[in-house]
């Protein structure tokens, strides 16, 4: 069951859109570190122990400083994941599609092997309590990313860049699924290490797909 926001009897309940306050202009320093806080609190604390309260007290502003910005704690965390799939769209190739694979894989890897990167599978764990927030995870940050990377292998697949019988689903699922696959195998003593070889691992994650729906490496 979703919780009140922690702001007394008058909160706002997690999931509805109640109306934003008016206020000053916002500071953009103010925005980046709520939610790089929020991000991080969710990390560590999962749906139930997310809270302005919290929130505002680790980011060091007021909670009304959350509330001009966000009308619930969903709000907040839905802005979260926005942010985040902005930051992780690659830019749409031209000619290369190995390149373009490869840097999807880098932005991926550094995502999920950053300090509050897996955070998102927090998502999947509390789906049950929380159908809402996994549906609106799947529409505010995966969809930007997948959708878009989906549409950049198809097209260089009616370029010929790629053969079409392969599948962009196929392609994209088998690299984003070795990058956390990789991340959540490596025991902790060997972080450091996984870590130091990533560039590596991952162009030979992407050669290893490319190679299996027939890319041509002779010609490129």
């Amino acid at each position: 069951m979703s919780t009140p926001d922690s702001a007394g009897p008058a909160g706002p309940v997690a999931g509805e859109l109640a109306p934003k306050r008016r206020g000053r202009r916002r500071d953009a320093d103010v925005d980046r570190r709520i939610l790089d806080v929020a991000r991080a609190v969710y990390a560590e604390r999962g749906w139930a122990g997310f809270n302005f309260d919290v929130v505002a007290h680790q980011a060091r502003v007021s909670k009304d400083a959350i509330y001009r910005r966000y009308s619930s704690k969903t709000d907040l965390l839905l802005s979260t994941m926005a942010r985040a799939a902005e930051e992780h769209v690659p830019v749409v190739p031209r000619d290369d599609i190995r390149a373009y694979l490869i840097d999807t894989a880098n932005r991926y890897f550094e995502e999920c092997a950053s300090r509050n990167g897996l955070n998102s599978l927090r998502i999947f764990v509390e789906a049950p309590q929380n159908p809402e927030i996994l549906e609106a995870f799947h529409r505010e940050r995966a969809a930007p990313v997948i959708v878009q990377t989906r549409a950049a292998i198809r097209v260089a697949m009616e370029d010929g860049l790629l053969p079409k019988a392969a599948s962009p689903t196929a392609v994209l699922d088998a690299i984003l699924g070795g990058v956390v696959m990789h991340v959540l195998a490596t025991p902790p003593d060997l972080r450091e290490k996984m870590l130091a070889g990533a560039q590596d691992y991952l162009v030979g994650l992407v050669d290893l797909v490319l190679r299996g729906c027939g890319y041509d490496f002779g010609e490129r």
